[in-house]
């Protein structure tokens, strides 16, 4: 059955090398359409199925089916909602238009498999389109999305099991390639967190005397001021295993002898043992001598977009992308003028270099391999 869609696949190719591009492109569109609504609706725990239509993020209006064809509704509607005025974030026709022009390039250069092949690996790379946006917007990674990819890219290897590792294998060494893959991507990301916090996670300052502490409510935000200082708690805990700790501290509401307060993500742990819930508190203050924060240098989806990564592209490709990532991660910061402090997410960076690995990446590295064999 493979043999004659890839026979089938090859005669198109030969005869129109254009026609599944831009079929794939079509579609991709489409698919496009509907990772809008992933990426609105998943983040906010929200079904992908009800409601059905697609409905105006502003006043809750479902959008008829004239007014939301991909790419051309945005354009045509010049980037407002139809039923209330709103101005629609370009964010939408990008996603349709990319995820469109992504289909079309790996049907273009993957044009040598067959059109199962074809869409496994567009199914991967809409599912990291999605993981791309979700991180780049929410500065969140949801599991379900990582994990999916990771099926995706093993599927690839059963079908073309060449693409995992470059060479001819069969379809079992395939998937195990992939499974490696997938398990080294994330055993490397887990490493490499672990040395960043070693290295750079912990930051302490301390008072030569002794300053006041207050935490309060601060819009949607919880806000922690000690002495001049002020620290947004989505910023403190980007990560849920992230710790704050105040150094000879004492808290005047809970009444806690002096000593280390921990602060986690939703609870306060004091010198005598006791674990408040932050929920509870509607202010807390008192004083401290200095501040410790202990911060993951990486988030721990990071490790989780590296398996995705690692089933489809191998341990190679994942190694690849993150240090490419690296250069497009503080690329981007210096274009965007990011200050040294304030959050970044670093999964939109590691896949933008995954995406480069697959279209240019591999054919390097093995350039590479033969030039040093040589």
């Amino acid at each position: 059955m493979q043999d004659m869609l890839y026979n089938a696949t090859q005669a198109i190719s030969l005869e129109t090398p254009w026609l599944l591009p831009l079929c794939f492109a079509m579609f991709g569109a489409c698919v496009g359409s509907f990772l809008n609504v992933v990426i609105y609706r998943l983040p906010r725990e929200m079904s992908v199925n009800e409601p059905r239509r697609s409905f105006c993020p502003a006043c809750k209006a479902a959008i008829p089916w004239y007014l939301n064809l991909p790419i051309f509704s945005w354009l045509m509607l010049r980037g407002r909602a139809a039923c209330c005025g709103v101005r629609i974030s370009v964010r939408y026709w990008l996603v349709e238009v990319l995820t469109a022009a992504l289909f079309a390039a790996l049907s273009w250069s993957f044009a040598d498999t067959d059109v199962i092949t074809q869409a496994l690996l567009c199914a991967w790379g809409a599912t990291m389109l999605a993981i791309f946006c979700i991180d780049w917007e929410q500065m969140i990674v949801l599991p379900r999305l990582t994990w999916t990819a990771t099926i995706l890219g093993a599927a690839v290897a059963l079908f073309s099991p060449w693409i995992v590792e470059g060479q001819a294998l069969d379809a079992s060494e395939g998937v195990m390639w992939a499974a490696a893959g997938a398990g080294s991507g994330w055993v490397l990301l887990k490493l490499v967190a672990l040395l960043g916090r070693g290295l750079f996670g912990n930051k302490r300052h301390t008072f030569d005397t002794p300053c006041e502490w207050t935490l309060r409510q601060k819009d949607d935000d919880l806000e922690l001021r000690v002495g001049d200082a002020s620290y947004l708690w989505s910023e403190l805990f980007m990560e849920s295993t992230n710790r704050v700790e105040l150094l000879q501290a004492t808290a005047a509401e809970l009444k806690a002898e002096q000593g280390t307060i921990q602060f986690r993500v939703d609870s306060v742990l004091l010198p005598d043992g006791r674990c408040i819930d932050l929920e509870s508190c509607e202010q807390l203050s008192g004083t401290c001598s200095g501040i410790l924060s202990r911060r993951e240098a990486m988030g721990s989806g990071d490790a989780l977009i590296a398996m995705s990564i690692g089933a489809l592209c191998g341990w190679q490709g994942v190694l690849f992308s993150l240090v490419a990532g690296s250069f497009i991660g503080i690329l981007w910061a210096l274009i965007a003028r990011i200050s040294k402090g304030q959050p970044m997410p670093f999964g939109p960076s590691f896949i933008a270099g995954a995406f480069f690995w697959l279209f240019y990446g591999q054919q390097l590295f093995y350039r590479y391999l033969d030039w040093c064999n040589s």
